[in-house]
């Protein structure tokens, strides 16, 4: 009995508490399951992309990458942040460490893409608006490659942080503060 009741206010405890979440308990029973199925698709990241490209980029995170490159290319996206959709990219980058040198721009986009123009040299910063933990384009701690020749570019990365997103939703707690509420649905 006692062991029934102390699982029972644990119970309680997880469905009332959030980390970021604004979801009544009731929302996130009903949403479990396809909050889950979203948060399993939100841990990676694709791209490909046509045009003229050179490109060979290896990043385990922002502070440890490898590569150069350079593109003017149209892409399909499924983005970091829930991006889905096509762009225009055109730009060139060097990294090597946790050195950089970028000058992308993102436009005419699709979807729900963001359309950014980002130029940096240097350490790559956190706080720099374009790697937001909520709303960046781009995910600082991503695990990722891009790989272009000719016309055709191809990307793909992992996200940390979204795979500890996941994890922690089992137990209803979102740290992304990304589930869906029924007002959303509405």
């Amino acid at each position: 009995m006692k062991k029934t009741a102390v699982i029972a206010l644990m119970s309680v405890f997880v469905l009332a508490s959030g980390i970021t979440s604004n979801a009544s308990v009731l929302d996130k029973i009903i949403l479990y399951i396809p909050n889950r199925i979203v948060d399993i698709t939100d841990i990676m990241t694709m791209s490909a992309g046509f045009g003229p490209n050179v490109r060979l980029n290896m990043r385990a995170t922002r502070v440890m990458q490898l590569g150069a490159g350079t593109e003017t290319t149209a892409k399909i996206i499924k983005g970091y942040n829930r991006q889905y959709g096509a762009a225009l990219e055109r730009g060139s980058d060097t990294a090597f460490m946790c050195i950089a040198s970028e000058d992308t721009e993102r436009t005419e986009v699709t979807g729900s893409v963001k359309e950014y123009w980002y130029k940096s040299s240097g350490v790559p910063s956190l706080s720099d608006p374009i790697y937001s933990f909520y709303t960046g384009s781009r995910d600082y701690w991503d695990l990722s490659f891009d790989l272009g020749l000719g016309i055709v570019e191809f990307g793909f990365g992992l996200h940390p942080v979204e795979i500890a997103d996941l994890l922690t939703g089992f137990f209803f707690i979102d740290l992304k503060g990304d589930d869906f509420t029924s007002e959303e649905l509405e």
